[in-house]
């Protein structure tokens, strides 16, 4: 049956159980890993993906919007590369659409089975897979610094209400409570884990998957804007426009107590030679929230038809699942492999907590790739606008609903 899918030549299953491939080719692949620590995760996929015999061509462009653009540039044009990171859900499911993904199912025969659901779910087109994913970052990790803590003498908060009790003693020993780079999508974890607290995983779908007109406007968002509100006296003056790694910096350097930030901050606490879960504490924050945030590194699978250009996506996509190679990629990024049978040992404490999230199905895929991105950028910029003014919980509220309802 014909499908909006790129064909996929059966005849090149076998190859992938062969040690010399039959059609041995180029990978040209665009993605956006271009700091030291992303470059050294990088090494171990290309050294893995060449000793199948096939080739990788590096096209590396600064930052994930860029690539995309031009990944997108060349799809358009008739010139795809081989493969592309792509995030998984809606914007992949878009490019399947269009006929522009090949399905790799013939490299994916027991995918369902090492994968958590919501990624297997969300890397399929039709039923086929059209991407492997290669790491799982969390979102809404609380880190603390535990040098910080102990002179202040306060354990790490399980709950909002925790952290905001805190900050007065914090900030008599002279601390920042909570450094926050000022730019939305380092503010939109915050706002993230504050609906999570307010009314767990069910809210956090009905406001940012649903971008239900009721919740938005319900007694539990007005609650989760108090709350919010409250982060304008937690933060430092500095913090609009400050980008993440500088934010990181007064964490680290011990400045400030608390950051909300995703787990590949842990890279630059290796840099500086801090331990994850024992120079700086960590916490799936709100505790007990049985929700992980998350956003999935994978590599799409692009509609060319040569046939070497077919097999190299193939070993691709294989080594892409190597479960070697998943772990010590994710051990040199700070990410956690998607297959859920890899080993824990030789990761960090906070990690380990992430693979158990994982195996215990509290994965939650960001909104961005899931729900309609204008109503979700909608959300976004009334999020922000209201951090950044004083504006009122309810006038905050109200603002966000009508210009979620706006764009209906």
């Amino acid at each position: 049956m014909l499908t909006k899918l790129g064909v996929l030549g059966s005849a090149m299953a076998f190859a992938l159980t062969t040690t010399t491939p039959v059609f041995a080719g180029t990978a040209e692949v665009i993605h956006w890993w271009t700091t030291g620590g992303e470059a050294a995760a990088l090494k171990i996929l290309v050294e893995a993906y060449e000793k199948t015999g096939n080739t990788w061509k590096d096209n590396p462009v600064a930052g994930g919007e860029a690539a995309r653009m031009v990944a997108r540039t060349r799809i358009l044009g008739g010139d795809p590369p081989t493969s592309m990171q792509w995030q998984v859900g809606a914007p992949l499911m878009a490019l399947a659409e269009e006929g522009q993904l090949n399905d790799i199912d013939a490299a994916a025969k027991d995918w369902d089975k090492l994968l958590p659901k919501v990624i297997a779910d969300n890397a399929k087109f039709e039923g086929k897979y059209v991407t492997a994913p290669m790491s799982i970052h969390g979102h809404n990790w609380l880190w603390g610094n535990q040098a910080v803590l102990d002179d202040v003498g306060i354990a790490m908060p399980k709950t909002w209400d925790e952290l905001i009790a805190s900050a007065d003693k914090i900030r008599a020993k002279g601390y920042i409570p909570l450094a926050l780079g000022g730019q939305s999508w380092q503010e939109i974890f915050v706002f993230e884990s504050i609906l999570i607290d307010v009314g767990g995983r069910d809210f956090l779908t009905k406001v940012t998957y649903d971008l239900d007109d009721a919740a938005l406007r319900s007694p539990e968002m007005l609650k989760a804007f108090q709350t919010f509100a409250k982060v304008r006296d937690l933060v430092d003056p500095g913090s609009p426009s400050r980008d993440w790694n500088i934010t990181g910096g007064m964490l680290i350097s011990g400045k400030a107590a608390y950051m909300i930030m995703g787990d590949w901050l842990k890279g630059e606490f290796v840099a500086a030679n801090k331990v994850p879960g024992k120079d700086i504490a960590c916490e799936v924050f709100p505790a007990g929230g049985k929700t992980l945030v998350f956003g999935t590194d994978a590599f799409a699978m692009t509609a060319v038809k040569d046939p070497a250009a077919r097999e190299a996506q193939l070993a691709l996509a294989t080594t892409i699942m190597d479960p070697v190679v998943q772990k010590e990629f994710s051990l040199r990024k700070g990410s956690i492999p998607p297959r859920l049978d890899v080993d824990k040992t030789g990761f960090d404490a906070c990690a380990q907590i992430a693979m158990g999230e994982a195996a215990e199905g509290h994965l939650f895929l960001v909104p961005d790739n899931v729900t309609d991105a204008t109503g979700i950028g909608a959300l976004v910029d009334q999020m922000t606008t209201f951090l950044h003014s004083n504006m009122t919980p309810e006038e905050g509220m109200t603002a966000m609903a009508d210009a979620v309802a706006a764009t209906r």
